[in-house]
């Protein structure tokens, strides 16, 4: 741990990063305690407030957490997630070794609005099933998911146990569904009153709201998923080639 003292970056920046760093290769691991402000001012010579601001801002980013009387430690890894593949959720992060934990929150059948409907571009005639799951991380709320899908694909959906089991992998492979593309945007917005009780934020925090139609090949709807998660718990990887491109809505700026 060095500090240059003679880079045009700010001091609290450069301990910041060096922090960083040292939390992505593991010396410092999650509810680990880190080096107090006094200890980091005396090992690389430099003032108590500039490693109060370099703490406060990673404190404020999400990666460090503060105990009172006891210190600061290393806050849980944020929930990752790629935008440019399908994936199941549970799945996901099965593989990533997080402990995932699903609670139906709702779980019915639904006849839509007719604008809601002409959203999900189903015909008004559709019979759907709405299903709710708040999904835990080693039992921290990181997304609150409902999901819209056609009764007539699969029309004993709600037997199955949706708690347990992947509705990715439920209509996969016991419906035979064949999946062919899907859409996603991606949006920030606040949470409301019942999202922040779910999600075990503050009304008014920042979300991300990720809006997700999955199509058969024959362009029919499968499911429309809409995940709310906390900005403070996860991140999103995009992974750019020759053939993708990303296309920005236009926002009026008054």
């Amino acid at each position: 741990m060095e500090i240059d003292k003679k880079s045009a970056l700010p001091l609290y920046y450069q301990l910041k990063e060096i922090l960083k760093e040292e939390i992505d290769i593991g010396k410092y691991k999650p509810n680990e305690k880190i080096p107090s402000e006094n200890e980091l001012a005396e090992l690389l010579k430099i003032s108590r407030n500039t490693a109060k601001q370099a703490i406060a801002d990673l404190v404020s980013e999400g990666m460090l957490y503060r105990v009172q009387g006891r210190g600061t430690f290393v806050a849980e890894r944020k929930i990752f997630k790629g935008l440019t593949d399908a994936y199941s959720f549970s799945s996901e992060f099965q593989y990533n070794g997080s402990a995932i934990k699903t609670k139906v929150i709702i779980s019915e059948e639904i006849f839509e609005s007719k604008e809601a409907l002409e959203y999900l571009k189903m015909k008004e005639s559709t019979e759907l099933y709405r299903v709710q799951r708040l999904r835990l991380m080693n039992n921290l709320p990181v997304a609150l998911q409902t999901s819209y899908i056609p009764k007539f694909f699969c029309p004993d959906l709600l037997s199955h146990d949706l708690s347990s089991n992947s509705l990715f992998d439920i209509l996969k492979e016991h419906y035979q569904l064949n999946f062919g593309y899907f859409t996603e945007n991606l949006t920030c917005v606040k949470a409301d009153q019942y999202e922040a009780d779910l999600l075990k934020v503050k009304k008014g925090s920042p979300l991300f709201l990720l809006t997700r139609k999955t199509f058969t090949k024959n362009d029919e709807i499968i499911e429309v998923v809409r995940s709310f998660l906390p900005g403070d718990r996860c991140e999103f990887s995009f992974t750019h080639g020759a053939d993708m491109s990303i296309e920005l809505n236009h926002i009026a700026v008054g």
